[in-house]
C-alpha cells in the first residue's frame, strides 16, 4: 500500500473511533431532532409531553416506531409494539391512565430521579415468534423506556381483575426490569428469597408435606399458596392437559422471578385494606412483606406501605 494514502485512513479510522465514543452527544443529536416537546395549550397530548419532558426529561412517546424502542447501543429489544389509534380521545384516554395507574403512585422527587428516557404508550406488547398472543405484555421496561400497553377503544370496559393485572404488571417491570436490572438502584434481597426458596418451582404433588397439605383434586385457583409466602401458583407454567389417560392439571409453585413479580405486582394493585388483611393472616406473607419494604424505603425512601 502507497504510505501516502496509509495516513489519511488512519486518521478516518481515528475520527470514526473518537466520534463513537460520545455516545451521549449521537444520543442528543437524534433526540432533539425525533421527539417534539414543544408546548401547545390547544393540543392536550402535546401539551403532556412538554410537561413530561420539562419536568422529569422523559419523553412521552404515542405513536411508537421501531427505532423508539427495539434497539440502542447496548442491546436489541425482541418486542413488536403495536401503537394506538391516533385519535385525540383515545390518546387523552391513554394519558389519563398513564396517570392513574403509574405516575400519580410516585412523589414528584422521585419522579424527577427515577423516570426512564421515555414512556411509550401502546395497544399492544408482544415478544417477537409470539404474536399470537395479543397482548403477550400488559407492560415493558427495558434499559431505557417504560412501555404501557391496552391503549385501544375497549379501554375501561376490562373487569377488575384484568385492570389490577395491568396495573400490576406496570409497576413489576418498572421496579424489577428497569430500577432493578439496569440502573440498579433496587434489590429485592436474599433473605426474602430465602423464605419460601424450599418450594420454588415444585409442582403440586411434590407439596403434600408442607403446610399445603394433599391438594389433590383442587384447581389451581382453589390452593391457598398463601400459606407457602406465595401470592398465587405460577401462571406460566401451571396448564392443563386434556387427555382422557394421562392428563389433568399440572399445578406449580413460582420460581424465584415469578415470586418478586407476583409479590410488587400484589402491592401496587391491591387495595391497602385488602392487602394488609391478606398479609397479616400468615407469618411468611407478613415476613416476606417486612422484608420488600426495607428494600423500597432503601430506594430513595419509597414507602409501599402508605400506598393507597
Amino acid at each position: 500500500m502507497n504510505i501516502k494514502y496509509l495516513f489519511p485512513v488512519l486518521f478516518l479510522g481515528l475520527g470514526v473511533l473518537s466520534s463513537c465514543n460520545s455516545e451521549s452527544d449521537i444520543h442528543a443529536d437524534l433526540e432533539e431532532s425525533r421527539y417534539n416537546v414543544e408546548d401547545s395549550q390547544s393540543d392536550p397530548v402535546q401539551h403532556e409531553r412538554h410537561i413530561l419532558f420539562t419536568k422529569y426529561k422523559t419523553y412521552l412517546i404515542t405513536n411508537p416506531q421501531t427505532v423508539d424502542y427495539k434497539f440502542n447501543f447496548q442491546k436489541k429489544n425482541n418486542l413488536l409494539i403495536k401503537a394506538p389509534e391516533q385519535t385525540p380521545a383515545l390518546l387523552q384516554r391513554g394519558i389519563q391512565r398513564l396517570h392513574e395507574m403509574f405516575l400519580d403512585v410516585y412523589p414528584e422527587e422521585f419522579k424527577q430521579k427515577h423516570l426512564p428516557f421515555s414512556i411509550i404508550i401502546a395497544d399492544d406488547i408482544q415478544f417477537l415468534g409470539m404474536e399470537d398472543r395479543t397482548p403477550s405484555y400488559h407492560a415493558y421496561a427495558a434499559n431505557r423506556f417504560l412501555a404501557i400497553g391496552s391503549v385501544r377503544p375497549t379501554m375501561g370496559t376490562e373487569s377488575d381483575s384484568l385492570k389490577r393485572a395491568i396495573k400490576g404488571e406496570i409497576h413489576s417491570r418498572y421496579w424489577i426490569d428497569y430500577l432493578g436490572n439496569e440502573t440498579k438502584v433496587f434489590t429485592v434481597p436474599e433473605a426474602f428469597l430465602n423464605v419460601s426458596k424450599d418450594y420454588y418451582k415444585k409442582e403440586i404433588s411434590e407439596l403434600s408435606q408442607s403446610p399445603l397439605g394433599d391438594v389433590s383434586g383442587q384447581l389451581p385457583w382453589q390452593i391457598d399458596f398463601h400459606k407457602l409466602g406465595f401470592i398465587s401458583y405460577n401462571h406460566q407454567t401451571t396448564f392443563f392437559d386434556p387427555d382422557p389417560d394421562w392428563g389433568g392439571w399440572w399445578i406449580e409453585a413460582p420460581d424465584e422471578d415469578t415470586d418478586k413479580r407476583q409479590w410488587i405486582a400484589f402491592i401496587f394493585s391491591t387495595p391497602k385494606k385488602e392487602r394488609t388483611e391478606i398479609i397479616s393472616s400468615n407469618e411468611l406473607l407478613q415476613k416476606k412483606y417486612d422484608l420488600l419494604r426495607a428494600a423500597f424505603l432503601a430506594c430513595d425512601n419509597f414507602d409501599i406501605d402508605q400506598l393507597p
